[in-house]
């Protein structure tokens, strides 16, 4: 077995590979850790109610056992529990299909008004008419801890993880899939790509119609002092906060490196990933300090850093996951879309179902190549 790609997906690929005894070599074009593509950050959200569609949901209840397991095999904490926000107005996507999808599968949640949510988090700042879900089950994990927890149990099953392996092509020669490297030619039974925003690159014969997004994640200091008290994750959970149309921006509480914020839908962002700009402009953190001063103004304080991140999206922002059309000896994952890294210990199982001719347990009809 081959897996290209050795981010959130890919780990999660190699680890589920090498664990049922699989052989199984991993490539990657970056030595780890790594910033240059879309599994960097420190944190991720995780959450139950997903507005992007009900369809998800058993596969986010499978991916939190699968971090709790994970967790108990790694013996280090790599999720935290703060509830969640989800904030936008009646109709908006955000509220709008986290309430439909709570109220249908009848998940553990909350309907706040701006004035409850002030009351209870008084870090927010909701403008009038606007409305939160209050998710009981979201929080956060603990990005670089996952990574390193999905490559530990992958090398420990006898995994072949090689870095600074840039894959050149690769091609299906009488049901051998074949990779080459500037170094090496790997050949596999079976092979899975999971590239991120290279997958255009990979697949040019399948056209898939992928756009990779420039995106900045912030984090700032607390404004004051005084104001750190707000954004402990007792009292501040992690949030999504939809204010207009193709404009919602996400953030969570003070860990790590500070309170860490960035726009998950803002138009304009396109950009190739051998080309993408990787400084971050004043204007963009001017820009980003405005909608920290008009709806969570005590986290407005000092920048304490910023990074450049990818997502890769499709049109309808849902995932590529599926065998590759014309090679059933190759699988596929694409098209993350900004909110694939939850899903990687339960995509990472899938894509080894797909690549061991298993049936997968969840429903992937949503998810095929050719739906496009």
């Amino acid at each position: 077995m081959a897996v290209v790609g050795l981010g959130a997906i890919g780990s999660g690929a190699v680890a589920a590979l090498a664990g049922r005894g699989h052989s199984v070599i991993g490539l990657d074009r970056f030595s780890t850790p790594h910033s240059m593509g879309s599994s960097h950050g420190e944190t991720r959200m995780i959450r139950e109610a997903y507005y992007q569609g009900s369809m998800y949901v058993p596969m986010v209840q499978a991916a939190y056992a699968g971090w709790a397991d994970l967790e108990a095999r790694s013996g280090r904490p790599l999720l935290t529990i703060t509830g969640g926000l989800m904030i936008g107005r009646p109709d908006s996507h955000v509220f709008g299909g986290c309430r439909r999808t709570a109220r249908a599968l009848d998940l553990s949640h909350e309907e706040l008004t701006a004035s409850e949510v002030r009351d209870r988090f008084p870090a927010f700042r909701l403008e009038t008419g606007t409305r939160a879900i209050f998710e009981h089950r979201a929080g956060f994990l603990d990005l670089d801890g996952c990574l390193e927890a999905l490559l530990t149990i992958a090398s420990d099953g006898g995994a072949d993880l090689r870095f600074g392996e840039r894959v050149t092509r690769w091609s299906v020669q009488a049901g051998v899939a074949i990779v080459e490297t500037p170094t090496a030619e790997v050949r596999a039974r079976r092979l899975v790509l999971a590239a991120g925003a290279w997958m255009g690159s990979l697949t040019p014969s399948l056209d898939l119609p992928l756009d990779v997004e420039r995106t900045v994640q912030y984090w700032f200091a607390p404004a004051t002092a005084g104001a750190a008290d707000l954004f402990d994750p007792a009292r501040c959970p992690g949030w999504v906060w939809e204010y207009g149309p193709r404009t919602t921006w996400y953030g969570f509480p003070l860990i790590g490196s500070g309170i860490k914020v960035d726009m998950h839908v803002e138009d304009g962002r396109l950009a190739d990933p051998e080309t993408v700009r990787r400084d971050v402009g004043e204007g963009e953190t001017v820009a980003m300090r405005g909608v920290l001063g008009r709806f969570m103004p005590d986290a407005n304080g000092e920048e304490k850093g910023a990074s450049v991140c990818m997502y890769t999206n499709t049109p309808d922002e849902h995932f590529i996951l599926d065998r590759h059309p014309n090679h059933p000896e190759v699988t596929l994952f694409a098209g993350g879309s900004g909110h694939g890294f939850k899903f990687a210990r339960v995509i990472g199982e899938i894509l080894a179902d797909l690549a061991t001719a298993r049936d997968p347990a969840h429903d992937l009809t949503p998810f095929r190549a050719t739906r496009f």
